[in-house]
Formats: C-alpha cells, sequence, structure tokens
C-alpha cells in the first residue's frame, strides 16, 4: 500500500513533468487521508496557479502556512502569487517574511528586488539596489540579476556603476541581448551617442527587429543628428508593435520639413492602441499652430475620442489643452484661461499652457500682453531646450532652467527657450527659438559634469531635451541663481499682499509647505504633520509674534496645526485680506515661501526646495527626516567644491 510520503513523491513527479491535472488530483487524495499536511496543500496551491486558478492558489498556499508557519518557500509562492494578481505591496510582505525564515533564499532576495522595481518611486530603488547586491553576493553567477540591477542604477543615476553591471551581465553571457540594449541606453545618457548605436546594433544582430531595441537606436541616431536614419528606426519600431514610436517618428518628420508625412503619422499615433496619446495630442497640436490652422485644429480636437480606452473621454484635458493653446497662440487669453479656469489636473503641458493663458490673461485686462524677443543673431553659439515646458510643472522647470543658465553662461553661448510659465512669472529675457539645432536626449548627467568641472567637452547648437535637473546647488552660484529669478514688477500686486497680510498679522512669518497629492501616487516620501508640530511646540515660544502660514495640495492637513492658529491663501482670502489670483494660486502661496522668516519644506518637493533656494530672508530653514521621523535644520546651498 502506498504511503501519502510515497504518494507525494509521485504527485511532485508529476508536477515537474508538467502534467498539472493528474499532480492536483494526487494532492487532493492526500489531503483526504491527512488534511493537514503543509507540503500536499502548498504544493496543490501552486497547481492551481498552473492551471490558471491564482485565486485557489492563494487560499491553499495561505491554508499551508496556517499550519505550518515556517515553510520559506511557501511564503515565497505565496509572494509570487500575490505578484502576478498585482497585489504589489502584499506580495513585497510575503517575500520579506520568507526572508526572515531562510536568510539565504536567492529566489526571494531576487522575486523582492524585482518588484520594489516595478513599484518604483525614489523610497524603493535604493533598496532595490542593496537586494540584488545580496544576490549577487549568494550567486555571483546570477546573469539576470546584474542586468537588472544595471537598470535600477541607471534609474537612480548611477551611470558608471549601471555600465559596470551590464558589462559583467556580457561578461557572463556575451549574447545576451538585453544587456547589450540597456547598455545602449547608458551611453545615451553619458553623451556618448556612437557608442549607444554600436551597443544597439550588436542587440539587434543577436535579436533582429526588437521594438525596443528599434526605438532607442531611434532616439541615439536621433542625439547624433542622423534624423534620416532615426525616422527608419523609428518605422520599424512602429511596424515592430512600439506605438510609442509613433510621436518619435512624427516629430522627426517634422524637424525634416515633412510636414504632411509627420501629420499623417501622428494622427495614426491617435488611433493605435497603447501608444502615448498625450504626446501625439501636444504634437499634431503643435504643428497645425505652425501651419495657422486653428480652426481645424479646435474642431478636430473638439470631437476627437480615443478608440482604445473605457471611457470616450480618456484625453479629454489633453484635447482642451490644445484647444486652449491655440486661443493662447491666437492671443486670445481671455477665452483660452476661460476654457481651463475648473479644470483640475497635474499635466506638464495643461499646467504650462493654463498658467501662461492666466499670466496673459491678468495682462490683457491692463490692455497689455506677454511679449517675446528674437535671438538678434543665431550665427552665434546657442543652445536651446525646446521641451522645457513638457516635462513636470513649475519647480521642475525652473530647476531645469537653472542648469541650462548655469551651462550657458560658463561657456559663452546664448539660451533660448520655448514659452514657459518661469519665462513668463520671472524677470527673464531669453529670446525664443530659432530652430535648427539637433537635439541632445538625456543630457542632464553631462550637463552637470560640464557645469561642476568633471568634464570639458561642451557642446553648442544643441537642442537639450528634458528632463534635466541640477544634482547640486553650490554657495558660488546662489547670488547669479537668486538674481535671475526675481517676479516681474507687473506680478508684484497680486502676489506681494498674501506677505503682507501675514505681517499685519505678526512679526515672523513661519510658513510649511504639506505635500500630498500626486506624492500618494508615485511613492515620494510623505511629511508627516505631527513631525512639524512637535518642532513648532518647541521652536513657537522662542520667536517673536510668529505666525504661521500653510501652503498644501492636502487642506485637510490644516487641522493638525490649530494649536498655532494657522492661516492659508484660503482663510486670507475669505477674510477679504487679499484676492485670489485665478489660476495662479501656486504662485501665490510661492511667494509667501519664497519670502518667509522661517522655511520648512515638504520631503522631495521641488517646489519648497525652489522657494527655499529663492529666499532671502529666512533665518532657519528646515526640513523633514523621514528616516529619524523628525525635523531637522538644513541648508539649500551646499558649501562650494574645490575639486570636481
Amino acid at each position: 500500500m502506498t504511503t501519502v510520503a510515497e504518494a507525494l513523491q509521485i504527485a511532485v513527479g508529476y508536477h515537474r513533468a508538467d502534467r498539472f491535472d493528474e499532480a492536483r488530483a494526487l494532492y487532493l487524495r492526500i489531503l483526504e487521508v491527512d488534511p493537514r499536511n503543509a507540503h500536499a496543500m502548498h504544493l496543490l496551491g501552486l497547481a492551481e496557479r498552473r492551471l490558471g486558478r491564482p485565486d485557489k492558489a492563494l487560499e491553499m498556499i495561505r491554508n499551508a502556512l496556517d499550519i505550518l508557519p515556517g515553510m520559506a518557500d511557501a511564503c515565497y509562492n505565496l509572494g509570487s502569487t500575490l505578484a502576478a494578481l498585482g497585489r504589489i505591496d502584499e506580495a513585497v510582505a510575503a517575500h520579506r517574511r520568507a526572508l526572515v525564515l531562510a536568510p539565504e533564499l536567492e529566489d526571494a532576495y531576487n522575486a523582492l528586488a524585482a518588484l520594489l522595481c516595478d513599484r518604483g518611486g525614489p523610497r524603493d530603488w535604493g533598496m532595490a539596489i542593496l537586494t540584488f547586491r545580496r544576490v549577487l553576493r549568494l550567486n555571483p553567477n546570477r546573469i539576470a540579476a546584474y542586468h537588472d540591477l544595471g537598470i535600477v542604477l541607471r534609474q537612480t543615476g548611477a551611470l558608471k556603476e549601471a555600465q559596470t553591471s551590464q558589462r559583467l551581465a556580457l561578461s557572463l553571457q556575451p549574447d545576451f541581448g538585453g544587456a547589450c540594449a540597456n547598455l545602449g541606453n547608458i551611453r545615451i545618457e553619458m553623451g556618448d551617442a556612437d557608442g549607444a548605436m554600436a551597443c544597439f546594433r550588436r542587440s539587434l544582430l543577436l535579436e533582429p527587429e526588437q521594438g525596443g531595441v528599434l526605438y532607442n537606436q531611434g532616439n541615439a541616431q536621433h542625439a547624433a543628428g542622423l534624423v534620416e536614419a532615426a525616422v527608419e528606426s523609428y518605422a520599424r519600431a512602429a511596424r515592430a508593435g512600439i506605438t510609442l514610436a509613433l510621436p518619435r517618428l512624427g516629430h522627426a518628420l517634422t524637424e525634416l520639413g515633412r510636414l504632411a508625412e509627420a501629420e499623417q503619422v501622428l494622427r495614426a499615433a491617435l488611433f493605435s492602441p497603447d501608444g502615448d496619446v498625450p504626446g501625439a495630442i501636444d504634437l499634431l497640436s503643435t504643428l497645425l499652430i505652425r501651419q495657422g490652422r486653428l480652426e481645424e485644429l479646435r474642431r478636430f480636437f473638439a470631437e476627437y475620442r480615443y478608440p482604445h480606452a473605457a471611457s470616450p473621454d480618456a484625453f479629454r484635458i489633453d484635447c482642451l489643452t490644445a484647444i486652449a493653446e491655440s486661443w493662447v497662440a491666437a492671443g486670445d487669453w481671455e477665452r483660452a484661461a476661460a476654457l481651463l479656469d475648473e479644470v483640475q489636473w497635474h499635466g506638464s503641458r495643461f499646467f504650462t499652457v493654463k498658467s501662461i493663458a492666466c499670466l496673459g490673461r491678468t495682462l490683457a485686462r491692463q490692455g497689455r500682453r506677454l511679449e517675446r524677443r528674437e535671438n538678434p543673431d543665431p550665427s552665434q553659439p546657442r543652445i536651446c531646450s525646446s521641451t522645457l515646458a513638457t516635462h513636470g510643472r513649475f519647480a521642475h522647470n525652473v530647476l531645469e532652467y537653472v542648469l541650462l543658465r548655469l551651462y550657458a553662461e560658463k561657456f559663452g553661448y546664448r539660451l533660448e527657450t520655448p514659452d514657459w510659465v518661469g519665462g513668463c512669472y520671472f524677470d527673464l529675457d531669453d529670446p525664443k527659438p530659432s530652430g535648427g539645432l539637433k537635439p541632445l536626449s538625456y543630457g542632464r548627467h553631462m550637463l552637470n559634469d560640464l557645469v561642476t568641472g568633471r568634464r570639458d567637452d561642451p557642446r553648442r547648437n544643441v537642442d537639450i531635451l528634458s528632463p534635466l535637473f541640477l544634482f547640486e546647488h553650490r554657495e558660488e552660484w546662489r547670488e547669479r541663481v537668486q538674481s535671475w529669478l526675481r517676479p516681474r514688477p507687473e506680478w508684484l500686486p497680486h502676489v506681494d499682499p498674501v506677505v503682507q497680510a501675514l505681517k499685519a498679522r505678526g512679526n515672523t512669518v513661519v510658513a510649511l509647505h504639506i505635500r500630498r497629492g500626486d506624492f500618494v501616487w508615485f511613492r515620494y516620501t510623505i511629511t508627516e504633520t505631527s513631525w512639524y508640530v512637535d518642532w513648532l511646540k518647541a521652536l513657537w515660544p522662542t520667536l517673536d509674534r510668529p505666525v504661521l502660514y500653510i501652503a498644501t495640495d492636502d487642506p485637510a492637513t490644516i487641522a493638525d496645526f490649530a494649536e498655532f492658529a494657522p492661516v492659508s491663501l484660503n482663510h486670507l482670502v475669505k477674510d477679504g485680506a487679499v484676492q485670489p489670483w485665478t489660476g495662479l494660486e501656486f504662485l501665490q502661496d510661492f511667494h509667501v515661501l519664497m519670502n518667509a522668516d522661517v522655511l520648512g519644506v515638504s520631503a522631495q518637493s521641488g517646489y519648497s526646495q525652489l522657494a527655499a533656494l529663492l529666499n532671502r530672508n529666512a533665518g532657519l530653514f528646515v526640513e523633514p527626516d523621514a528616516a529619524a521621523q523628525r525635523i531637522r535644520p538644513y541648508s539649500p546651498w551646499t558649501a562650494s567644491s574645490k575639486t570636481p
């Protein structure tokens, strides 16, 4: 007579041979005889998962762990099943439990690292790097782990380490096409377009017609000024199913002056599944505005519906933004602003168009208008960033501008900028783009190294594409940057009264920025209000008639500061102390942060950190220390480095 142990061995044999129905039947028979056999229950769960019943699999694996909580492999398989169902946070917890039980469980480390990468966000990337490195200490020959580690290192900006990791993967497996492709992506970001193209060619020889590799090859060719070649690569990528390539193809065709072809491609992108629809809307609207086809633009985007979304209005706000931009192009600021006044959205293009429309409306009501000058001599060395207003919002754009201008001034280039909110709000006078420059993609590392003296091979006459940001803010740049970024005099009547209203209430303005909103979506560090409350309790008695101002995208947090009688812009408006600057309230908040006597920033918020960089009044700057769960003093500007 077959024992339970023998039956379990037979069932495992079926399982390993992919005979899951037979394995399942035998597991069930074992459980009839021995209902608390945790191993049979765990393996039954795995069979259920392979048979396409993940919910049943979860039930069985959890039952097994209830019987035998110390089964590390069951915890690992629970995590894998949860991950397949998209329940990432629960999966992470399950893998961590497995590692507590079995600290040397290599697969659990690898799965945990992959989940942290997929979950994304700065809070997880550092832990993912540490976890992949633990995998490689356990198994130095795990090729895929070098590749995956290289991807997350690149995400954090550690390009040299990322390059080393991909090269280690290739040293172990020279025909690893994915590692070749990702090495190419790193080389683009390091400013080596030729090296990147060599990597992509090698990857395509190993695995021909990979859509993603063709797409990135197009980016490298575009960056090298090989626009015709980029067109071919983007077209091949699109034929391979990468519909994201269509907007890039349209952009390259536009650059070549092949406008009819570009328009055809962009219209196709608007009706393709899984494509970059917002990008296609932006590019098509720009093309139609360039040709003066404003009425046609308005009709098309008023009627456009994306056929592959659950809701036919999935891209309604993007379409409204395009229509509003056409009214901006026509100089009708009132109509443009009115179209977007009641719309709340976080998109970069939407933010730029709405804000510029509202600024233009302010001047139009005074009989004035926003004006931009042409570059008086485009033949002189120059740089541009045509994408300055397309990635991120106010602070992100301003911080991009700071890097660009530091670079331009260091090497004697004239900086050209498109219409962007900071260019309209601050007292800047950069000329409009003159055109004709080849793109420089992924330029943030190169520009930072050039500005800080770590390299000396500047590129002139290039269009430096977003996203960009300055890695460090040196004390030696403080005066220059603060002198550039002052509000235009015409805007002061809209922002100064807020500061004056606060000064009328007390002698020391303490301003805090509490960011929520999209920080929750993107898994950025959340500043807990209790940290600031505890800090204020100690600080408050030391200040001369303090008044607390809260700038936040989550008004519910203001109540947490009740003992300090906090005020916000809404409070001042309701009291009649100030008038709201419709659509531009964020600039009124920013002006307070920029002029406060004590300033507390929100964790990982460029908005409040920019205000701190520009603040000339504050005697104390503080920031959250998430690890210690407290507030600490800090300096927005870092000591100058004597060595690059």
